[in-house]
């Protein structure tokens, strides 16, 4: 069980409103991926992991990255990215993306270049930081 300091408590009170004890009890227990009150929480030492999961689960979604940070993480040529995706083969450049084993480095430039609000905050792209969890909005 984690301590818990008073700030962080009243922190997600006013983020959150009426589900903070929820929320708080969670966060307590060491829960790393939890909703509350409409929000997604997300411990430090789990969410580049989340991001990465997430990510390889959707190729569509994954070859539609920027073509140059494809390229960055991949070492491909960018012309060759640029005519795949030209070409509306999102979802075959995704699945050569997982294969040749680039979705952890994908998912690291993701979140250095944008931060984690873009993917998992839905409602706004916000992205707050309590003690060691990362907490968006999702509705």
């Amino acid at each position: 069980m984690l301590t818990i300091k008073l700030s962080h408590c009243r922190e997600v009170r006013d983020l959150i409103g009426d589900d903070w004890r929820e929320a708080i009890e969670n966060m307590r227990d060491g829960t790393p991926d939890f909703e509350s009150g409409g929000y997604r929480f997300i411990h430090d030492d789990e969410i580049a992991g989340v991001l990465e999961s997430e990510l390889t689960s959707d190729e569509y979604v994954l070859g539609c990255f920027n073509a140059n940070l494809i390229a960055e993480c991949t070492g491909w040529p960018l012309v060759l990215i640029e005519a795949a995706q030209k070409g509306e083969a999102y979802e075959a450049l995704g699945k050569v993306i997982i294969q040749e084993g680039h979705a952890a480095k994908m998912a690291e430039l993701y979140a250095r270049y944008d931060g984690y609000g873009h993917h998992f905050a839905t409602y706004d792209g916000n992205e707050a930081e309590i003690g060691a969890y990362h907490v968006f909005r999702r509705d």
